[in-house]
């Protein structure tokens, strides 16, 4: 990990939630793993308003000196060759940007343990990210296969994207939804055509 960014990677997360809970299901890990993000994100808010109240203006916080920690807040500022137009604009988009990319890796390698406790190699049996889909699994393998499947893997939201990567890009998809309202009677009417004819699953955790 990081120690400036006091974020791991999304494989250091996968690996922490699995020593809490070694026996867990898919769903357990996934889950244990969106605990360990808001354990990580309240950390990085934590040590960037410490950093912050370390300045000197803040030393003594007098009526003045709160003006000026309003006018601090306010200020543009320039990070990596990139303007924002204040302190907690800055912090928030760059939080929200790593944490989504960690979102969708974390998805992505919950499903791949899964994979590799049925005994399927990387390589020999499944490739990942490749021809626009998540996961190939071949059957029985890679290089004399029979049959192949494709696996899109989403996570947080269905939206539009998700009917239509599952319509492009796979045979099947696994999702990790957390906005039941989204599964209206005309997608999950799309969803299960696909299947059909795919020969395929839409994996959806079982609260929704």
């Amino acid at each position: 990990m990081n120690k400036e960014n006091l974020i791991p990677s999304s494989s250091e997360i996968v690996e922490e939630a699995e020593k809490e809970s070694p026996n867990a299901d898919i769903n357990k890990i996934h889950s244990e793993t969106f605990e360990l993000i808001k354990k990580y994100r309240e950390r990085y808010y934590k040590k960037k308003v410490e950093n912050f109240f370390s300045r000197e203006i803040l030393i003594n916080l007098s009526k003045e000196i709160r003006e000026k920690i309003e006018k601090e807040l306010l200020k543009p500022i320039r990070v990596d060759e990139i303007e924002y137009s204040n302190f907690m604009e800055e912090t928030s988009r760059r939080i929200s940007q790593t944490f989504q990319v960690l979102s969708g890796n974390i998805a992505e390698l919950c499903v791949e343990r899964e994979l590799i406790k049925i005994g399927l190699i990387f390589g020999v049996n499944y490739l990942k990210k490749i021809e626009r889909t998540d996961f190939i699994i071949f059957h029985p393998e890679k290089t004399k296969f029979k049959k192949r499947h494709r696996v899109e893997v989403k996570n947080v939201k269905l939206r539009e994207r998700g009917t239509r990567g599952l319509a492009f890009d796979g045979d099947s998809m696994i999702g990790f939804f957390n906005q039941p309202s989204e599964f209206t009677a005309s997608n999950v009417e799309v969803i299960e055509e696909h299947c059909k004819k795919t020969g395929g699953f839409c994996y959806v955790p079982q609260k929704l």
